[in-house]
C-alpha cells in the first residue's frame, strides 16, 4: 500500500506544482504606424472589429508609434 500511496502522492505534487508558473507573452509590432492604421480601418470596415474595439486599438496604436517616435 505504502508504494503506491509515494508515487501518487508525488504526482498530484509535481501537478499541482506546474499550474503554479507563470508566463508572460511579449508581442514586437514591428509594422509601420500606417499600416497599423491601415489594417485598424480595414478592420472596422469589414465588420471584424466594432467602433468601440477600433477607437481602443487606435488609441494603444498612436501610443506606441509616438513612444517609438521618442525614443
Amino acid at each position: 500500500m505504502k508504494r503506491t500511496i509515494i508515487p501518487a502522492s508525488l504526482i498530484v505534487v509535481c501537478l499541482a506544482l506546474a499550474g503554479c508558473g507563470s508566463t508572460t507573452r511579449v508581442v514586437q509590432n514591428t509594422d509601420t504606424c500606417g499600416k497599423q492604421m491601415t489594417d485598424l480601418q480595414d478592420a472596422l470596415a469589414s465588420g471584424a472589429m466594432s467602433q468601440h474595439e477600433y477607437d481602443k486599438a487606435r488609441r494603444v496604436a498612436i501610443e506606441r508609434c509616438n513612444s517609438r517616435d521618442t525614443h
